[in-house]
């Protein structure tokens, strides 16, 4: 009679520990749940704004004699380079500069996934940063890119590189204004010495540069060896 008993009674305790062990699973799970919705959200502003690119290879790959890959841009640094908040304004449609006959259409580009900037497919067409300032603006440095060559003939900004100083440059807006500059000089630097800080700037005096490739051909990387960047300044 007690042996009955006693093996009525164990499945009685072993319910009672399961009960147990499962409300102690619930009560966990809750408070995980509870702290996933009170986690906070980071907002757009916490995503990459303080780490800094390498820029030791300085640019992407130009279309040359050998590739029709994109053109070599410098890259623009995380740390100067954080996207805005989108923003009404008029955006730059095309670029003349009469004194050598250059005339392109822009395209507003952004950074690709490795953090370099945009330039459009078709070489003759130029490509404006638009995460930077617009044409017009009282600071910073407004940049315009594009290709000096590709396997099928002339880019873009071939023509960039017999500008002089003194050359007036007007850059057209989707609003049907315009904003007309001064050039007052260009360089050809190697990529690896870009001051891409400066070029892709936000604040300090208005500036314009344009940038294209430029120096020798390297079959061994594919690449120009040099940017040209010409500066113009507002007219005005």
């Amino acid at each position: 009679m007690g042996s009955t008993r006693g093996t009525a009674r164990r499945p009685s305790r072993v319910n009672v520990v399961a009960l147990a062990v499962t409300l102690a699973c619930l009560v966990v799970a809750g408070w995980a749940v509870r702290g996933l919705l009170h986690e906070r959200v980071p907002g757009s502003v916490d995503f990459g704004t303080s780490a800094t690119v390498d820029d030791r290879d300085g640019a992407t790959a130009e279309d040359g004699p050998t590739t029709t890959s994109a053109a070599a841009l410098p890259r623009p640094g995380r740390s100067s380079a954080a996207l805005q908040p989108a923003q009404e304004r008029a955006v730059p449609v095309r670029l003349t500069v009469p004194s050598v006959g250059l005339e392109v259409a822009i395209d507003p580009v952004a950074i690709t996934e490795d953090g370099q900037m945009e330039i459009p497919e078709r070489p003759d067409r130029a490509g404006w940063y638009r995460y930077g300032p617009a044409p017009g603006s009282t600071s910073g440095s407004v940049v315009v890119a594009g290709h000096v060559d590709t396997t099928t003939g002339p880019g873009a900004f071939l023509a960039l590189g017999r500008v002089e100083a003194g050359a007036e440059v007007v850059v057209e807006l989707d609003d049907g204004t315009s904003t007309a500059y001064r050039i007052v000089g260009g360089e050809s630097v190697a990529k690896t010495d870009l001051a891409v800080d400066e070029i892709f700037r936000r604040d300090g005096d208005p500036v314009l540069r344009l940038v294209t490739c430029a120096g020798d051909w390297s079959p061994r990387t594919g690449h120009y060896t040099d940017n040209l960047v010409v500066t113009a300044v507002p007219l005005g």
